[in-house]
């Protein structure tokens, strides 16, 4: 991500960036778009990389650092286990079990 903040700085200050590489984006995300849809977020993308760009040229010196948006820690929920009352009504929901995991297909293999 850093390298595209990086690239794009130069789109705020006006200089001209490459358009993006939509179907090789499309495949990364391990989508398929038509010719048509390349086409149509081709300038959109395009736009987001932009405004990545702008962003680049906030100054963020005088600003303090924040973990979180929300730095009030009297806001946090105590974290403690909860017992499910049905929870052999809930496993039986589950394409696939195994004790004690549910199993799940891959998603970031390429077939």
């Amino acid at each position: 991500m850093r390298r595209i903040l990086r690239n794009c700085s130069t789109a705020a200050t006006g200089s001209s960036l490459q358009p993006p590489d939509v179907p090789r984006l499309a495949e990364t995300a391990r989508i398929s778009l038509t010719p048509i849809e390349v086409e149509e977020f081709t300038p959109k993308i395009r736009q987001v990389i932009d405004w990545f760009g702008q962003l680049q040229d906030v100054e963020l010196q005088s600003v303090e650092p924040a973990l979180r948006a929300d730095t009030e820690a009297y806001n946090l929920r105590e974290d403690t286990p909860e017992t499910f009352e049905n929870r052999e009504a809930m496993v039986s929901g589950v394409p696939s079990y195994e004790e004690p995991y549910i199993k799940v297909p891959k998603v970031l293999s390429k077939e």
